[in-house]
């Protein structure tokens, strides 16, 4: 009902991972892909990325994706793109000191379910834009989360030609005087548009849309608390939320970093929880209530990032970086979830 097992592991090479993606290809293979090398942030860093085969049950062995000499690559994300066919690779490039906002999008192509890519191009021209969740898009409209990375403010990239263009849309953190990141972004059944985001003020905040990501409120915070750490939402076909995060507070002392984290981190990266355990909640009314939990990761160690997807046959697909040393793949049958969230 619940399978655990390791979809990228490390290499002497490659000894520390994050940030995972993951994505279902029309057939229903998986690829997942997640930065990697000595340690975030550092020059040796490239993609990584892996197709699960069905056949064996497992993941195959990684291969590079993305390895831009002396450039960090930063939170990439894989999805079926805007154009019939094709998988979109999105990750950030690093030009400057690490998480300052130096940061530029990029993308690129595959026709043929991530066995061979395009060169990168540009997404947008503008610099200090990073982001890590899944687009969202019904409508002819195309939402890409993303933030501005100095001023830590929550925005989006909004297309409605199949991704030729971007708009950029809204400066939450700064409309709600908070650090706010990272969005993650559901389309509700009355047409609205649910955004949570990451933030530094110990709680989950949201906000919603409701002309298609045109304008966005005011964020609020949710009762949710939130570590200064990623998370990922989905809209289950059942009309349930599932949200992966962690249910952890800000710490008074900040938790002591590893060797695999950057060996200098911005002075705004000082509000800190620990990052275990990761749960995934579930909300029967569009995220006013999370009564149903499931643990998936507890005790020692960082278990972050998650990354949250739905298989055509209903499985929950969950991956997400391991003690920063891996990165995990839960699969969480259809039924599972119905037994933990049966009334």
């Amino acid at each position: 009902m619940m399978e655990r097992r390791f979809c990228i592991e490390p290499t002497p090479d490659y000894p520390s991972m994050h940030a995972s993606s993951v994505c279902e290809l029309e057939d229903g293979r998986l690829l997942a892909c997640c930065y990697a090398g000595m340690r975030e942030g550092s020059p040796d860093s490239v993609v990584l990325g892996t197709r699960f085969d069905m056949k064996q049950g497992r993941w195959g062995k990684p291969a590079v994706w993305v390895d831009v000499p002396r450039r960090a690559p930063a939170n990439p994300r894989v999805f079926l793109g805007p154009r019939s066919g094709e998988v979109w690779l999105v990750v950030g490039i690093n030009y400057g000191r690490w998480c300052s906002g130096d940061t530029y999008l990029f993308f690129k192509r595959s026709l043929d379910g991530g066995e061979s890519w395009t060169d990168l191009e540009l997404l947008v021209d503008t610099k200090g834009l990073l982001g890590r969740n899944k687009p969202c898009h019904g409508n002819g409209v195309w939402i890409l989360p993303v933030e501005w990375e100095r001023r830590w403010s929550a925005a989006f990239l909004r297309s409605t030609d199949n991704g030729e263009s971007w708009e950029i849309v809204g400066d939450l953190g700064h409309a709600a005087g908070a650090h706010l990141i990272q969005p993650a972004v559901v389309r509700l059944g009355d047409g609205r548009l649910l955004a949570y985001m990451r933030s530094q003020e110990g709680y989950i905040y949201w906000s919603e849309s409701r002309d298609l990501g045109k304008t966005w409120t005011a964020p609020m915070p949710t009762p949710l608390p939130n570590n200064n750490s990623g998370i990922d939402m989905i809209r289950l076909r059942s009309g349930l939320l599932a949200l992966a995060y962690n249910p952890v507070g800000l710490s008074a002392a900040p938790p002591e970093l590893d060797e695999r984290w950057p060996e200098r981190m911005p002075v705004e990266f000082d509000r800190w929880g620990e990052r275990s355990p990761l749960v995934v909640s579930f909300s029967p009314d569009d995220g006013t209530s999370w009564p149903w939990s499931l643990t998936l990761e507890s005790g020692p160690g960082e278990y972050s990032y998650p990354a949250v997807i739905q298989g055509r046959d209903g499985t929950l697909h969950i991956t997400y970086t391991y003690r920063r040393a891996a990165i995990r793949h839960i699969a969480i049958a259809e039924a599972e979830v119905a037994r933990i969230c049966k009334a």
